[in-house]
């Protein structure tokens, strides 16, 4: 049976901005799952408990499939949160441009937009980012910054403890459309790691 992967869409976003990875994830053996949730209405934090309870409910379904998850900017960053701690059945995470340490963007707007949009104030740099100080996955995870990108920078990207981080040419929003970036997904899904000629991020793993 084949593995099950969850997409996971960012801020603003819907399932549907996740389609260009379904084929791709398909051709590689997987079947693919789409993760529904409204962005702008709750907390981070929320979000995030919100994913654990359904991946926790889809293991107990079928425990004899394994689950990975792909997660986009804010999606990067709940699929995280909800398998720390790890969740058995559930064995890899890739971020695609997550704003783990926050996004200066989100800091710039926080105070125009913060009580519409719930989870700015979260995912605003100058708070340090979203993820409890000191937090590590607790599920082995993969890091892909996009190079040109303003809204998360590869700097806050940097996830300590994660297992590979690489940088990939591409904007925030577009650059897993790419077939580079897709490729390396694939690669991570199937070997905990990226490809040995990926460029590598060098960021602050260490204490």
């Amino acid at each position: 049976m084949n593995t099950r992967v969850v997409v996971v869409h960012g801020l603003f976003r819907t399932q549907r901005a996740m389609r260009p990875l379904r084929k791709p994830l398909k051709n590689a053996g997987y079947e693919v799952l789409e993760y529904r949730y409204p962005t702008t209405r709750l907390e981070v934090t929320d979000h995030a408990e919100s994913l654990r309870e359904y991946l926790i409910q889809l293991v107990a379904e079928d425990p004899d499939r394994t689950v990975r998850l792909v997660g986009h900017s804010l999606g990067a960053v709940i699929s995280v949160l909800a398998t720390t701690p790890g969740i058995p059945g559930i064995d890899r995470v890739v971020q695609i441009a997550p704003p783990n340490l926050g996004s200066p963007v989100a800091e710039k707007f926080e105070g125009l937009f913060g009580r519409f949009i719930v989870p700015l104030k979260e995912l605003s740099e100058n708070t340090g980012g979203p993820l409890p100080l000191g937090v590590e996955p607790g599920t082995p995870t993969g890091v892909i910054a996009a190079e040109s990108d303003p809204m998360v920078p590869i700097r806050c990207t940097s996830l300590r403890g994660s297992t590979d981080h690489i940088q990939l040419p591409g904007s925030h929003t577009f650059v897993f459309w790419r077939d580079k970036t897709q490729k390396e997904i694939i690669h991570f899904l199937d070997n905990g790691r990226f490809s040995d000629s990926a460029k590598r991020v060098e960021s602050d793993q260490k204490p």
